[in-house]
């Protein structure tokens, strides 16, 4: 948003003046601005400043178990040992070598393990053990298991036949590891060790306890309830069916990509993870009737590609639910029945465009000053990205620091503030930033500072304050040897190194951006000072014409609302966009509209800014979110709402990396995927 303060008296006087000249253009010898140089405050300890980033991307370091290794059934071994089990076999003097039970022979006993390994080609029954080992049932094999025997530090490998006998819960305690090739069903599981089932799991109650890891690679049928407690991990393969699925501290739920969870109840009652395993736009489906969600950091509770199906969400948090960009709510997702899971959602029309997503690599939370500040503009240079802040409502305290985004990892820099001064826009000009802002006591400015190597420089945190006519200046661009900027009273033209004005032209209402192409200039301005909306005009200009003195077209727009928030404009060719605020965004070819995009059912959205590529217009939309344009014709491909409430101010792309100045909560970095 732009702040536009009322003028005074003196300078009310100098715009009337202005006005009645139309243009004001400097003599031969132009006249030194009355510029000045004020301290503000650098730091550049990048490791403090970064702890306002938190990483959602895929090498996310917030969760070390975001990304775990799947268990792995090993190839069906080859029976290597040195002894046979028969009617002979005593459990109290067996030795700790490898034993064979053969085909054909049937055996009840006790076992003892001594770190060997028992090859079951026959059938065992097993009343008691003692010691630990691996237990490895081959093709054909079985083993008889009694449910009332908790399984303890055994590896059990299943090829064959695993059968639990009796009616008591079955544990599987810390340290134990059983893998089944096949399907595998007993009436309740306690996991606390680590189980894997290649094909089905059956079972009517099932717990996994602290710590244990438990993967299905087909399909898990659950009758009445599933539980994950504290740092459990569990692996959808394919399918999880239950009627209730709860999550306590630190648990994770992986779904793998194309994969279905259908429950009437998920409860997360503590901060745990649901993400998705698999590809760029690979999308898994969570269906619940309800969820109950107790902690509020739902960006990191819900990541990967998700598409969440629910009647309702009980929100127990106290705070807004905010969700990664990859993450639909009541999406399109269809996945086809595959022999696992079941057929889910409607089948779509054969795609003919490339599929287009938004994946969350990171967010930069806005400094703490103790007062609102807001996010207003970012350029780049290569892996550097510049965002400058203002104070939200009456105050002024601005700032402005130095992003690094590479790798998927995202960093701040350097950082630079002033405690009096607002900045609503900036440009890299060579080894400098030059920012455009006002202050209460000078009004409208532009601020100049030095870089070195990119960042700010201690030993130079000095910036140099070239006044403007108006309250507050909400635009810049260089333009040859020429600065131009607007404020509320008009748009100007300064000496890029003398900063002298070279040219005023005054405005009916605030000017509010300015663009160019190289061939085409056009500024953006309001017709009056109506403090809710007004009619805006565009006036078009050659790009050297610096001093605006012929404009080649005046383009009547529409009306702007609010008046005080950001109305980027973007010329290319014959082509200019500009945003209207509530009015959305508008294409215009040779000054005829030819486009629009606006949303609709939201009073409060408000188009603030744009970029385009060659395939895409990237709206930042207030209340809004993001939104991916089809250049062609405007239709959405891809969006991004963020359901805190703050507002998308200002969009920046660099290759596939998409910054968005997101107001109140700072900044929002996404990488564009399409398939």
């Amino acid at each position: 948003m732009n702040k536009h303060k009322l003028p005074s008296r003196s300078r009310i006087a100098k715009f009337l003046g202005l006005a009645a000249m139309a243009i004001c253009i400097t003599s031969c010898n132009p006249v030194d601005p009355n510029a000045e140089l004020t301290n503000v405050i650098i730091n550049n300890n990048s490791a403090e400043l970064s702890k306002r980033v938190t990483m959602y991307g895929k090498t996310s370091s917030n969760n070390d178990r975001s990304v775990a290794s799947k268990l792995i059934m090993p190839e069906v071994p080859t029976p290597e040992y040195e002894l046979i089990m028969d009617n002979n076999y005593k459990d109290w003097a067996a030795e700790a070598k490898n034993y064979l039970l053969p085909k054909g022979t049937v055996l009840t006993t006790g076992m003892q393990f001594k770190d060997n390994t028992y090859y079951i080609e026959g059938e065992l029954t097993i009343t008691n053990y003692w010691g630990k080992g691996t237990l490895i049932v081959m093709p054909g094999g079985k083993v008889n298991y009694p449910s009332n025997m908790p399984i303890h530090q055994l590896n059990i490998l299943s090829y064959g036949e695993f059968n639990i006998t009796g009616s008591n819960i079955l544990n599987i305690n810390s340290g134990s590891t059983v893998m089944i090739s096949g399907d595998f069903s007993y009436p309740k599981l306690w996991v606390g060790g680590s189980l894997y089932v290649s094909d089905g799991l059956t079972t009517s109650a099932m717990e996994v306890r602290e710590h244990a890891v438990c993967q299905v690679d087909c399909s898990t049928q659950v009758d009445e309830y599933m539980i994950l407690h504290n740092y459990a991990d569990f692996t959808v393969g394919s399918y999880l069916s239950s009627p209730s699925i709860e999550m306590n501290s630190a648990s994770i739920l992986r779904i793998e990509a194309g994969s279905l969870v259908s429950t009437e109840s998920l409860c997360l009652r503590n901060p745990c993870t649901v993400t998705v395993n698999g590809g760029d736009l690979e999308y898994a489906v969570l269906s619940a009737d309800k969820i109950e969600i107790h902690t509020g950091n739902i960006k990191e509770m819900f990541t990967g590609w998700l598409d969440i199906h629910y009647q309702e969400i009980n929100n127990y948090s106290g705070k807004e639910l905010e969700w990664l960009s990859s993450i639909k709510l009541n999406g399109d997702t269809y996945l086809t029945a595959n022999g696992c899971h079941p057929e889910f959602g409607e089948q779509p029309e054969i795609e003919t465009e490339p599929v287009v997503g938004l994946e969350h690599i990171a967010q930069v939370v806005t400094p703490d000053h103790g007062h609102y500040i807001s996010s207003t503009c970012i350029q780049t240079m290569s892996d550097m990205a510049y965002v400058s802040y203002h104070t939200r409502g009456a105050d002024y305290h601005g700032c402005i620091e130095v992003l690094n985004v590479s790798e998927d990892m995202c960093s701040i820099l350097s950082y630079m503030e002033h405690p009096t001064l607002d900045f609503n826009h900036l440009i890299l000009d060579n080894s400098r930033i030059i920012a455009a802002g006002g202050e209460p006591k000078n009004g409208a400015f532009l601020g100049v500072i030095n870089l070195g190597g990119g960042i700010f420089q201690t030993n130079d945190a000095e910036l140099k304050q070239i006044k403007l006519d108006g309250a507050s200046a909400s635009c810049v661009i260089r333009n040859g040897n020429y600065l131009h900027a607007t404020t509320n009273e008009g748009y100007h033209t300064l000496d890029a190194n003398s900063f002298s004005t070279v040219a005023s032209i005054p405005s009916a209402g605030s000017s509010k951006f300015i663009s160019s192409d190289g061939t085409n200039m056009g500024v953006v301005s309001l017709t009056d000072k109506n403090s809710e909306q007004s009619l805006a005009v565009l006036n078009m200009y050659n790009a050297s014409d610096y001093t605006f003195s012929d404009p080649k077209q005046t383009i009547t727009l529409d009306i702007i609302a609010p008046v005080n928030g950001k109305n980027v404009m973007h010329i290319e060719g014959n082509d200019t966009y500009v945003c209207l605020g509530k009015n959305g965004l508008k294409r215009y070819t040779d000054g005829v509209e030819v486009a629009e995009f606006k949303v609709s059912g939201d009073t409060i959205a408000a188009a603030n800014g744009l970029a385009v590529d060659n395939k895409y217009v990237y709206v930042a939309y207030g209340h809004g979110g993001l939104f991916v344009l089809n250049k062609t014709d405007l239709s959405v491909v891809a969006s991004y709402s963020y359901t805190g409430g703050k507002s998308a101010n200002y969009v920046t792309v660099s290759d596939d990396i998409l910054y968005v100045a997101y107001g109140l909560s700072g900044v929002q970095i996404f990488r564009l995927i399409e398939k």
